[in-house]
């Protein structure tokens, strides 16, 4: 985590060593984790499309940490709230599902060390990133009568996003390229779907049954929805 980092950091080069069995210890933990999901769900999706998650608390009290694995196969992805003529990036959404979360009250977690409910922190992070990598953007949001949706404008990377800062410490980078996405215009009532896809002459807008050339500068819309990401500095290749 980072306040184990910079509490190393503080204290010189010879404490290396330690984070390193810590990192070791956790790598091994999650490939653990990943062998026993391959047990019992082993496939083509999940090569291609399955990732895993690691939620770490940190007790606030005896300052133990903790650390968990959830397999994804999508990340939602919550978006800034902005006025609707505003405008975010894609790094300003990971970085907001990514930050550091405060658990307290009725939200407080079962601390190992305590043996009892404290206030925490919560960070998740990408353990193992997966081959493509759907991107949700969540813009419909419930309250406790309606349901509302976001038209906020998210810009978005054609090529070489780079989600190693949201990986493992000293992971490099982990770039991926867009080939396909999904718009939602309309309302959450009257909604309609359409795709866009990278094929070997170009960008193509797909709408029920028409298919039509797009450029690149007109993917960018505030309809876009799920992003399709294709890992490119990888030796694995994607059949589409």
């Amino acid at each position: 985590s980072s306040a184990l980092l910079q509490w190393l950091q503080v204290r010189g080069k010879k404490f290396w060593p330690v984070l390193s069995e810590l990192d070791r210890r956790i790598a091994e933990e999650a490939a653990a984790m990943w062998k026993k999901h391959l047990e019992r769900d082993d496939s083509k999706i999940v090569d291609l499309f399955s990732g895993q998650l690691r939620s770490t608390l940190h007790c606030s009290v005896c300052s133990h940490y903790s650390t968990t694995f959830d397999v994804f196969g999508d990340l939602s992805l919550p978006i800034p709230k902005r006025s609707s003529a505003a405008e975010v990036t894609l790094k300003e959404c990971l970085d907001l599902f990514s930050q550091e979360e405060k658990l307290d009250k009725e939200n407080a977690p079962m601390c190992e060390r305590c043996n009892r409910r404290t206030e925490s922190t919560k960070r998740l992070s990408i353990q193992r990133f997966p081959q493509v990598i759907v991107i949700h953007l969540n813009r419909f949001a419930m309250s406790r009568w309606s349901i509302s949706k976001s038209t906020v404008y998210v810009s978005f990377p054609l090529t070489n996003l780079d989600l190693g800062p949201y990986g493992p410490v000293d992971c490099g980078p982990v770039l991926y390229d867009l080939y396909a996405m999904c718009n939602h215009s309309g309302t959450v009532n009257m909604g309609h779907y359409t795709a866009c896809c990278l094929e070997e002459d170009g960008w193509c807008f797909y709408n029920d049954s028409s298919v039509t050339p797009v450029s690149e500068n007109q993917l960018q819309t505030n309809q876009a929805y799920v992003l399709f990401y294709q890992r490119s500095n990888s030796t694995a290749t994607v059949r589409k």
